[in-house]
This record gives C-alpha cells, structure tokens and sequence, in this order.
C-alpha cells in the first residue's frame, strides 16, 4: 500500500540511481529517478543518455580511470612529478 513506504509524514526522497535500458539489464546509461511521498504512488522517470554528448557509462569509466590514476600518483615521491600529474588529473575533472 501507499503507506507503506516507510517514509515519514511531510518528507519527500527523491532517488537517482544507474540503471540498465531494461529491467535485469546491467547498468548502463540510463538513470532513474524516483520520488517518494507517503500516502503518493512512487513516481519513476527514466532519463537515458546514451545518445548524449557524453553518455553516463563513459563518464563513469573515466572517472574510474581518474581514480586508479590519482591512487598511482599519490605513491609519488617525488614533488614536481605528483604535482603534474595532479595537474592533469585535475584538468581531466574539469
């Protein structure tokens, strides 16, 4: 039932969560968005962004990439090279 959901009186979740193009899928580029109120039907809203400038699943295995790359320039010793790389990691964030 509606009441059911567990969220108090007054309060409102939103949720964004990765999904995949259908349900059992592996996650992809689409995002779900689901708002809960009590005493509402959830609704879900599905945003693909595979045909985007930059789809989700790229944007996320670069991000990946930015982190292996940070956790190899932090073993670092030497001060001029952390910083270059730092400098390119950050350009790449941008």
């Amino acid at each position: 039932s509606r009441d059911d959901l567990g969220v108090p009186a007054g309060v409102t979740v939103c949720q964004l969560s990765l999904a995949g193009a259908t349900p059992g899928a592996t996650p992809g580029d689409t995002l779900l968005l689901t708002r809960l109120e009590r005493g509402r039907e959830p609704v879900s809203v599905r945003i693909a962004t595979q045909r985007s400038q930059a789809p989700l699943s790229e944007v996320l295995r670069e991000f990946q990439r930015i982190q292996r790359e940070q956790r190899e320039a932090n073993a670092c010793t030497e001060r001029r090279q952390w910083w270059e790389r730092r400098s390119q990691l950050d350009q790449r964030m941008q």
